[in-house]
């Protein structure tokens, strides 16, 4: 009966180790200059300064963990965060990137996320999305006070389908969000946008396409449809 009773114990053991979740790796910790070419969970080891973090890879999840990126406030350096040819690219925060030509630039990005991320006092704009980014989702993110004459969030031609939800530009040199010509399917929600030079909201679509612009708060805008 002992003999029974203590195989049963051991088999239940057994089964209930097997069935226990395996623990997830630790994120790989990541710094100013980093090149990523492998999918995976990434974390900014520190605050940083230098070159920014290119992302080559699809499937990556970088956190910013709090920490702030901080270029030499020079046009030479492209952006804080650039990722180009990937899908499934997650940038998350808190974290600040700042003094880089570009705060973030997603080149032919698909279906990715950008949340939680502050980027301010960047040349040229603090979030472009360039040509075949879609399916893009950028919500509640800071992109303002560009020194070099760039808005806040730039939206090239033939990008499309991306989403702008709750994010605010302010002060910025040039617009504060701007939609240009053949930049079609956005959808802008809840944004707030004050205090850019140009204009706070910028659709250079006419009758804004495609574009749906809904619940945003700004003082000036270039079309009735925007909204």
């Amino acid at each position: 009966m002992k003999t029974s009773i203590l195989l049963g114990t051991a088999t239940g053991l057994l089964a209930a180790l097997s069935a226990a979740p395996a623990m997830a790796d630790p994120p790989t910790p990541v710094t100013c200059g980093n090149v990523i070419t492998a999918p995976g969970e990434y974390v900014l080891a520190s605050d940083c300064t230098g070159l920014g973090i290119t992302i080559a890879a699809s499937d990556v999840h970088l956190k910013l963990n709090g920490h702030t990126m901080t270029g030499l406030g020079t046009f030479t350096q492209v952006a804080g965060i650039l990722a180009f040819s990937a899908s499934d690219v997650h940038i998350e925060g808190p974290g600040t990137i700042q003094l880089y030509t570009h705060g973030i630039r997603f080149d032919t990005v698909t279906n990715s996320h950008v949340e939680q991320v502050t980027c301010i006092h960047n040349l040229g704009e603090g979030l472009l999305l360039n040509p075949q980014t879609t399916d893009t989702h950028v919500n509640n993110s800071i992109f303002s006070m560009t020194d070099g004459g760039g808005p806040g969030i730039h939206c090239q031609n033939f990008s499309s389908d991306n989403h702008l939800d709750n994010n605010q530009t302010f002060s910025n040199t040039h617009d504060g969000i701007l939609i240009s010509p053949a930049a079609t399917n956005y959808h802008v929600n809840g944004n707030t946008a004050l205090g850019n030079i140009g204009f706070d909201l910028e659709d250079d679509n006419a009758n804004c396409d495609a574009n749906m612009w809904n619940g945003n708060t700004f003082v000036t805008a270039n079309q009735p449809c925007i909204n």
